[in-house]
């Protein structure tokens, strides 16, 4: 039986529910601290420092998690994410591909920070973006539909043939988030997000 995005709404809301213990808030409390009490040398699972892990948003990466049935990592913004999964990925001599239309930040982080580590960046229209195929491309950004234009990609479709080629399709899945489109079903290796527009507003 294939799970719906109803579904997968429904686990949603009762992911809190089952850790529940006797008396705690229905609603996940908000976590404001920085710094928490730690006698003794720190223990794994126990909060330390408000840098490195929090329960709020431990709460948010378990939730994104059950919804892209794939581990999660949240960050300050979906620019962040971009950042954080375009580094990890890319190194001096690789080539990138952007679209051309898209959200405007990628573009401006590649001219900006990625030319001056000799990556070269190449952008294309998101409604030609498999044009010319993906041979010798390290990692492809594709935005699908594409913001502000909403034009669309066949993502798996693009995602193979990135694959095929060698390459990482990192799928940028804010206009559609997960109960739309879950794009590492359809092939892509990470997925981003900036999940304060869609699914947070």
């Amino acid at each position: 039986m294939t799970e719906t995005d109803a579904d997968r709404a429904a686990r949603l809301l009762h992911l809190r529910h089952a850790a529940l213990e006797k008396g705690a808030p229905l609603a996940l409390p908000l976590t404001l601290a920085s710094m928490y009490h730690l006698p003794g040398d720190p223990e794994p699972g126990v909060p330390g420092y408000g840098r490195s892990d929090n329960p709020t948003w431990t709460a948010l990466e378990d939730r994104l998690a059950a919804l892209e049935d794939a581990p999660a990592l949240v960050f300050p913004s979906g620019m962040a994410a971009i950042s954080a999964a375009l580094f990890a990925t890319l190194k001096s001599g690789d080539r990138l591909l952007l679209p051309a239309d898209g959200y405007y930040t990628p573009r401006s982080l590649a001219a900006r920070f990625l030319d001056g580590l000799g990556i070269a960046v190449e952008t294309r229209p998101t409604a030609r973006f498999a044009d010319g195929g993906f041979e010798g491309f390290r990692a492809v950004l594709v935005e699908t539909p594409s913001n502000p234009g909403l034009d669309i990609v066949d993502l798996a479709g693009v995602s193979a043939a990135v694959r095929q080629a060698g390459g990482v399709t990192i799928a940028d899945n804010t206009t559609m988030t997960p109960l739309g489109q879950r794009p590492l079903d359809l092939g892509a290796d990470i997925v981003v997000a900036s999940d304060t527009k869609a699914p947070g507003g």
